[in-house]
């Protein structure tokens, strides 16, 4: 678990040797590649760069057009489900898996190719039909032949299809041609204008004035409007009936070769990154220099894969000066969590990638995240419903859609158990169930954190749990932030920063308890009104003894606070002045020192620690509805409003709190400790849905081009 180790390696080789090269890396899958690039190439390699360009984009094209999904959604997942079927490649290098690519998109897209043809084809037809249809329209009355004023020499002669509004101002424009008017309808009229060859120039500015313009109908349909309109509305259904009846072959098509084009379109798109990414590596005009970075468990194999070549590596250390934060290069993160805890990386990128040398929170988000779920959505019957839910998209979903499904699923499971710590399903109580009465008396903890009655003692007690897991979870962000600082030997915070802020946290919390202990006599226990307050503090004494009381720590905790807030406002002074050396001058002299020490800090403490109530808080809220829903059920509201009000919870309140676990991770948790800001390790291959490659290891995979010449040039290389 956690971020793997990586290793710098580095290949020095022939550059008419590079495909070969980057078969082998594309054999080994993981290697991130460093993005050096030179102005050298290979024009081998750059030949079968442009094949897989080409080679993409066509199928591309293929699977855009067929409306096939790359992804797939959440409500096809659950309807219908994802598809399962992955697609082999036996091959021997990149070269030969473009080829073959190459031969199976021929065979495989040939129909759909063939019927989307056909469908522009029709799909143009049509819309030239459609818009002859409407431009004939308002003159399908009309009998009469027009070709026989195209035959006129000395007369000018048209029809014009007018607003009936537009009808007196454009006849007394025309003045005295001549103009025959047919009445079409309401709104529009056909004028047949007849007048000299030198009144032509004249009646068209008249008419385009008015967005009006002759009728023509093409020649390859009959001069009669009336007659060019049925034949144009006869051709629209017939070319209607034909691109139902693709657009059917086309449906047909496109289910029955669907898992294949997803997998030639993701396949496809592997090679053409594959190859782009080591294009032009550095080096000079006839020797390259591939780098990039692998796990550190896949030298041995790096190095059989590789043989052919010369093969350096650099190890690569957490405190390696050649890869620190102001190192030009910086290591890609590759995290190794597996099965469950990977599920919640998708919670770790909301914050962005750990560094290198930076601890991967995942591990502990996969135990907080059901942990503060469960509690804030405890229910039984919701639980069970939440994890029938994800194990649904888990089984028929593949990709993000299965990763989700796995975290609804945790999430269901932890609000399962929270429920029975509430002793809840559906927000009736256990004991007025009689199949699940004698749970309670079975399981000792069932029904330990009870919301039946909402008492005040009942919420004092959810509120204050609610408090110590924030604290626990707070602390543990300080403790993870004083172990990178400590990892990274920054020995000015850790004295300074860290060590302080845990202890002045331990003594804010201190004085919290001592308070609730007092009886919240805040300004008595710190001995102002001469009352002695000698009672045991909540947590404390439990842990440490009778000797921990109020008394002691009122006067003990404000002393540490004063202590730590010195060390740290001298602390800050120093990080200005070592920031003044390096040409950073970004602090707010000691003034802003102290204000952030004393007010922001302290502050921030407090705040985030109550911040933490919103556990309990959810937790009521959803047991206040549950109990409003199923008081207006008891009331003769019948089961639609028990499962409608059941429904509506679920969905809305399990939004709510999955934002509230988040929020607490990315603005209480993330921000005291976690950078966040790694870069991914790409793999040469990435991670396929519907694709398995299987490599020929003892076949060496050769450019279809002439293979004497190219083994001329090698030897010339090498």
């Amino acid at each position: 678990m956690g971020v793997a180790r990586l290793v710098k390696a580095s290949l020095v080789l022939p550059r008419l040797e590079t495909q070969e090269a980057v078969s082998k890396l594309a054999e080994l899958e993981w290697f991130h590649s460093s993005e050096n690039n030179s102005e050298f190439s290979n024009s081998y390699y750059d030949d079968l760069v442009l094949r897989a360009q080409r080679l993409f984009q066509e199928i591309d094209e293929v699977v855009r057009s067929l409306g096939i999904p790359l992804e797939i959604g959440v409500m096809y997942t659950m309807f219908k489900g994802a598809p399962k079927e992955t697609t082999d490649y036996n091959i021997d290098g990149l070269q030969n898996f473009v080829g073959e690519l190459e031969d199976r998109k021929n065979l495989l897209l040939e129909e759909p190719n063939s019927l989307l043809k056909q469908q522009a084809k029709l799909s143009k037809d049509l819309e030239e039909y459609e818009n002859i249809s409407a431009t004939l329209e308002m003159a399908a009355e009309l009998d009469i032949d027009i070709s026989f004023f195209k035959k006129l020499k000395l007369f000018s002669a048209g029809i014009y299809v007018i607003n009936s509004s537009d009808e007196s101002e454009i006849l007394k424009s025309l003045g005295d041609i001549f103009v025959h008017k047919q009445k079409l309808n309401e709104n529009k009229s056909a004028l047949l204008i007849f007048g000299s060859a030198e009144d032509s120039e004249r009646i068209t500015k008249i008419l385009r004035s008015f967005g009006v313009h002759p009728l023509n109908i093409p020649l390859n349909m009959p001069q009669n409007p009336s007659a060019a309109y049925k034949e144009a509305q006869a051709r629209i259904k017939e070319l209607e009936a034909k691109l139902a009846e693709v657009n059917k072959s086309l449906e047909k098509v496109r289910k029955s070769i669907m898992p294949r084009a997803l997998s030639l379109h993701e396949a496809s798109k592997a090679a053409k990154e594959a190859l782009e990414t080591t294009r032009k590596p550095p080096g000079t005009r006839h020797f390259a220099i591939i780098q990039g970075f692998i796990p550190e468990t896949y030298k041995n194999k790096f190095r059989d894969l590789t043989k052919d070549f010369m093969s350096v590596f650099d190890q690569t250390g957490d405190n390696d000066d050649n890869y620190t934060e102001s190192s030009e290069e910086r290591l890609p993160s590759l995290l190794t969590n597996k099965r469950y805890i990977n599920t919640f990386e998708v919670i770790t990128e909301t914050q962005g990638l750990p560094r290198y040398d930076e601890v991967d929170p995942t591990p502990i988000i996969a135990f907080v995240w059901p942990l503060f779920y469960g509690f804030m959505f405890a229910d039984l019957g919701h639980g069970l419903l939440l994890f029938g839910l994800g194990m649904l998209l888990r089984q028929k979903g593949n990709g993000s859609i299965r990763t989700w499904g796995t975290l609804l699923a945790a999430s269901g499971a932890a609000a399962s158990i929270g429920g029975l710590g509430t002793g809840e399903l559906f927000g009736f109580h256990f004991e007025q169930i009689v199949v699940l009465a004698q749970l309670t008396e079975a399981l000792p903890f069932t029904g330990l954190l009870s919301v039946s009655e909402l008492t005040f003692a009942q919420v004092t007690m959810i509120l204050e749990i609610s408090i110590a897991i924030g604290i626990v979870h707070i602390l543990l962000a300080f403790f993870l932030r004083l172990h990178a600082d400590f990892k990274r030997r920054n020995k000015l915070l850790i004295w300074t920063k860290d060590i302080p802020t845990i202890l002045q946290y331990l003594a804010v919390v201190a004085i919290i308890l001592a308070a609730i202990g007092s009886g919240y006599d805040i300004i008595g226990m710190f001995g102002i009104t001469g009352v002695t307050h000698d009672e045991p503090v909540p947590w404390l004494t439990f842990l440490f003894g009778d000797w921990v009381t109020v008394e002691l720590v009122a006067k003990v905790a404000p002393l540490v606070i004063i202590g730590t807030v010195i060390v740290m406002i001298i602390g800050g002074m120093k990080e200005e002045e070592h920031a003044r050396k390096h040409g950073r001058d970004e602090g707010g002299g000691m003034v802003g020192i102290i204000v952030e020490v004393i007010m922001v800090r302290i502050i921030e403490m407090l705040s985030n620690t109550i911040s933490y109530s919103r556990l309990g808080i959810m937790l009521l809220v959803h047991s206040a509805l549950l109990v409003t829903v199923n008081g207006a059920f008891e009331e003769g509201g019948g089961y639609a409003v028990l499962i409608g009000g059941n429904i509506g919870i679920m969905m809305i309140e399990g939004l709510i709190v999955y934002i509230q676990t988040i929020r607490l991770h990315l603005y209480e948790w993330f921000p005291k400790w976690y950078v966040g800001d790694g870069i991914e390790f790409k793999k040469i291959i990435p991670k396929m849905l519907y694709t398995n490659l299987i490599w020929k290891n003892d076949i060496v995979s050769k450019p279809s081009v002439n293979n004497k010449k190219y083994e001329d040039l090698k030897q010339v290389a090498r």
